[in-house]
């Protein structure tokens, strides 16, 4: 309808009609959410070797810029036998860090898991007796000699022959899982592969179907958006990538200095959930504690408070000297984007969630300076503190009309 419409009345029973539909559709998807819901995660398990081709090739991406730019492109006269090295180099240092880091942590993980099975009920026993020393009250010990009994039976009753046929199924699944995963994850390299060695056409696909469907203006902000969210994704989570390692690694040497048990399953534990912004550190730290508790109770608390320091670390000097201001988000929207994205998508969505709400804050924020700058009221949240400047600006305003 290219047409406009000059009768008010239809144009405001084409808004209301739009606001019930909205309105309808909204409490349609709260009542439905949970068929919803399934169909949205069967359509994204047929996209998800896509969606990990699209993240390796991420991650790849500035190492194959680095050799196509840097090393390769004067040495070849053509440019596709440059970018079928870079990539082929790219590769193997991707492949020679995960068999890396696979051949050093999981045979020391696997077996610190081994010996902590294997030795379940001693370390029971042990902390049980530790914390009965505490106290010569009968009942007290009474209650605690209950509750470590408890927690033996329930860890037993794991391994008894009833529910072998319970762990089986859960063996089966998570080696189904895996397969599945690893399937996904190679798929997604060949994906990832050839969207590098073509990605400038890829590119110039997009651009074309871009200004096949919006005027030039709005191809130039999506562009410029498109632009904005690469270079929050990427400083984000290159940067807690290494503030993460970081962390894992002093934990690794502080848990051997103060000799403390399954230093290098616990330092790992802790350095993969430090990913997660503000609650990972307590998701690693909890189920460490208990681990340790376990094995030497009287060095739990010491790890506890290594941990806080550990934290209190990261979260005053080494985080912000690595991550800077990567998001532009306050503390109160950062835990805001953790608790929806978390609550929608579980651990990825805690992840992914800040850079995501942090582009999505930007955009908005973009959209507001410019209705503010076109009824020249100021820009900047402070000024409108004091609502007596704001007054003065609109009587401003108003004047000079």
């Amino acid at each position: 309808m290219k047409e406009k419409i000059k009768n008010k009345y239809v144009y405001w029973g084409i808004t209301a009609f739009c606001v019930l539909a909205a309105i309808v559709f909204f409490f349609f998807c709260l009542y439905r959410w949970v068929r919803i819901k399934s169909y949205l995660i069967s359509i994204f398990r047929i996209f998800l070797p896509f969606i990990y081709g699209l993240a390796i090739a991420y991650i790849l991406n500035p190492i194959v810029i680095f050799f196509d730019t840097k090393v390769f492109k004067k040495k070849f006269k053509k440019e596709k036998t440059s970018r079928y090295i870079s990539l082929t180099l790219a590769s193997l240092i991707f492949f020679g860090i995960i068999v890396g880091v696979f051949s050093l942590l999981v045979p020391t993980m696997i077996k610190s898991i081994e010996t902590l099975a294997g030795n379940i009920n001693v370390y029971l026993n042990d902390s049980k007796d530790w914390v009965s020393s505490f106290s010569s009250n009968l009942k007290y010990k009474e209650l605690v000699e209950s509750f470590f009994s408890n927690i033996s039976s329930t860890v037993i009753g794991w391994f008894s022959a009833d529910n072998l046929e319970h762990l089986f199924l859960i063996v089966r699944e998570g080696f189904l899982s895996t397969i599945k995963l690893i399937y996904n994850l190679v798929i997604g390299f060949v994906i990832a592969i050839y969207i590098l060695y073509d990605k400038e056409r890829f590119k110039a696909q997009i651009k074309k179907l871009l200004y096949a469907l919006f005027k030039k203006e709005r191809v130039a902000r999506i562009l410029e958006g498109s632009k904005n969210a690469d270079k929050v994704f990427g400083d984000f989570f290159n940067a807690k990538l290494i503030d993460s390692l970081i962390v894992g690694i002093i934990c690794f040497i502080g848990m051997i200095i103060f000799k403390m048990p399954y230093a290098t399953m616990i330092s790992v534990i802790v350095g993969v959930t430090n990913i997660i912004p503000y609650f990972g550190p307590y998701i690693g730290a909890i189920p460490s504690a208990l681990i340790i508790l376990l094995v030497d109770p009287s060095k739990c608390i010491w790890f506890l408070l290594f941990v806080f320091v550990l934290q209190q670390f990261d979260g005053s000097i080494l985080g912000p000297k690595i991550l800077g201001s990567k998001t532009g988000l306050s503390s109160f929207w950062v835990l805001f984007s953790l608790l929806v994205f978390g609550s929608l998508f579980g651990v990825i969505g805690m992840i992914i969630g800040v850079p995501i709400f942090s582009i999505i804050y930007s955009y908005v924020n973009n959209i507001l300076k410019k209705k503010l700058e076109e009824k020249k009221m100021p820009i900047n949240s402070i000024d409108y503190i004091e609502s007596k400047q704001v007054k003065k600006r609109t009587r401003k305003k108003a004047i000079s009309r």
